[in-house]
Order: C-alpha cells, then structure tokens, then sequence
C-alpha cells in the first residue's frame, strides 16, 4: 500500500506543477489516505484492508477512464499502477486467508 501511495503523491505532484490543474491534487490526496490505511492494515485490521481496497479499486477505475478519456498518459500510469496494486492486495488476502486456515488446522489436530 505505501508504494502506491508514494506513486500516487509523486505522480499526482508532478501532474499538478507541470499543468496547474487543482484536479491533479485528487491522486495525492487518495495517496495521502491509502498511507493512512497502510499501518491499521499491517495491524490485521480487516475493515481498514477492505476500505483501503475498496478505495483502490474506485481509483484504479476513475483514473484509467479519465486517462483514457483525456488521452493523459500521466493519468493512465497511475490508473495501471493502481490496479496491479490492487491484484497484489487481494492476492495477499487470499495468501494470509489460507496460512489462517493452515495454522487453524494444524492447531485443532495437534490440540
């Protein structure tokens, strides 16, 4: 999560000293939030993971049609950074969901 913030930030930065658009500030903004997202999410704090995804995934959409839609490759990039980053977190779920199961398995026949 804390490399698609810092991605989000810079790029969004970037895009708004070289057009001046107060729109561009929407990416770093979104960045801003995922980071705030990332420690409760470290800390195995599901309802903070599933905001964060869910935000995740509007941003990966919003940001790959209003690219696509401007022709902004700037806006594109972050779009596809984005949703790679979102197949990454939820793979990450569904990793930590079967170790959960693993150790619970093993717990009760050990038990």
């Amino acid at each position: 999560m804390q490399f698609n913030s810092a991605v989000l930030i810079v790029l969004g930065l970037y895009g708004y000293y070289s057009s001046g658009s107060p729109t561009a500030l929407i990416a770093p903004a979104i960045g801003v939030i995922l980071l705030g997202f990332s420690y409760p999410t470290k800390k195995e704090n599901h309802v903070a993971a599933h905001i964060a995804v869910a935000l995740t995934l509007i941003a990966s959409v919003v940001f790959l049609a209003v690219g696509i839609r401007r022709s902004n490759g700037l806006v594109i990039a972050m779009g596809i950074i984005t949703f790679i980053c979102l197949d990454l977190y939820i793979l990450n779920f569904f990793i930590r969901k079967k170790e959960r199961e693993k150790n619970n398995s093993e717990n009760k026949n050990g038990a």
